[in-house]
C-alpha cells in the first residue's frame, strides 16, 4: 500500500488561488489480534506493520523477549496484524482494564504499570559527544523523505556512534518509536548500547517505552515534559531535547553526553 495519496485541492497563496494536486500521508486503521483473542485498534501509516506490532507489545511490557514471540503476520488488505506468543498475562489483561490517555495526537496512551518487573533501571549505555549527536541528527533528518513530501509524519531512528541503524516514519510519534524497537527485536539488534532520535516531544509515554525496551538515551529536536524528566531520572535514562543547530538541552543522565558541563563523572539524581 502506497504511504502517500494524491488529492486535488485548491491552494490560496499570496492572495491568489490555484488548483493543484497535493500529496497526503496515508492513514490506516489496523486491528492487532493477540493470540486469536484480544484485539485493539491502531491508527498508523501502512508500513512496517510487523515491527509496529512487536514494538507496541514490547513497550507495553506484554512481550518480554524475542523468543516469546512465535508469530507476527501483517494482513494490510484486511486491516489486521496477527500476533501469537507467550506474553505477560497481567500486562495483556491490563490493556482492557487500565488505560492512560497520552499526550499524543490520535489519543495515544498506555496501560503500563511502571512498578512491574519489565520496568527496571536501564544499563550504562555509551557516552557520546555533543558534536556526534549533531552529526547523527543531521543524518536522521536527511532520511525523512515522507516528511519532506507531506509534512504529516514523525520519525524515529535507532543509532550508534557509527550512524543510523534503524529508521521509521509514522503519523504518530509513539508508532514511529514502536516501529524501530520492533524492527530491532525482530532482527536481533541489541539496543542497550544505542540511542533513539525522534522528531516528537519526549513525554512520559515515550520514556516508559524506552525503559521497557532497555534504551538508555532519548534525543529530540522537540521538547520534553516534566513527568518525562522525572521518569527518566528514576530509571537512569539520558534525555536530550531541543537539539537544533549547535544547541541542545540535556535534562537527565548527564554522564552519557561528554564534554563541558554535565560531562563524564556527573550523574543525574
Amino acid at each position: 500500500m502506497d504511504p502517500v495519496e494524491e488529492y486535488p485541492i485548491r491552494r490560496f497563496e499570496a492572495g491568489r488561488a490555484s488548483a493543484i494536486v497535493d500529496r497526503v500521508i496515508t492513514e490506516l486503521r489496523i486491528e492487532l489480534e493477540i493470540n486469536d483473542r484480544d484485539r485493539l485498534a491502531l491508527l498508523c501509516l501502512p508500513q512496517d506493520l510487523e515491527a509496529l506490532a512487536a514494538g507496541f507489545l514490547m513497550g507495553e511490557g506484554i512481550l518480554r523477549t524475542r523468543k516469546d514471540l512465535s508469530e507476527v503476520r501483517a494482513l494490510p488488505a484486511e486491516g489486521r496484524v496477527l500476533v501469537r506468543g507467550d506474553f505477560d498475562a497481567d500486562a495483556l489483561e491490563a490493556l482492557g482494564r487500565r488505560w492512560t490517555w497520552g499526550t499524543g495526537c490520535g489519543a495515544g496512551g498506555t496501560s503500563r504499570d511502571l512498578d512491574a518487573p519489565a520496568y527496571a533501571p536501564v544499563g550504562p549505555g555509551k557516552a557520546i559527544s555533543p558534536e556526534r549527536l549533531r552529526e547523527l541528527s543531521a543524518a536522521f533528518s536527511a532520511k525523512a523523505s515522507l516528511w519532506r513530501q507531506t509534512g504529516g509524519v514523525h520519525a524515529c531512528a535507532l543509532a550508534c556512534q557509527e550512524g543510523i541503524v534503524v529508521f521509521a516514519e509514522d503519523i504518530g510519534r509513539h508508532n514511529a518509536f514502536d516501529k524501530i524497537m520492533g524492527r530491532a527485536l525482530l532482527d536481533g539488534i541489541d539496543v542497550s548500547d544505542k540511542l533513539v532520535l525522534t522528531t516528537g516531544r519526549i513525554s512520559a509515554e515515550i520514556v516508559s517505552k524506552a525503559v521497557a525496551c532497555r534504551v538508555p538515551m532519548l534525543v529530540s529536536r522537540s521538547a520534553v515534559t516534566s513527568l518525562g524528566v522525572r521518569l527518566a531520572s528514576r530509571f537512569g535514562l539520558t534525555l536530550v531535547g531541543f537539539l537544533r543547530g549547535r544547541r541542545m538541552n540535556v535534562y537527565t543522565g548527564f554522564e552519557r553526553v561528554t564534554g563541558g558541563a554535565g560531562g563524564a563523572g556527573e550523574r543525574a539524581t
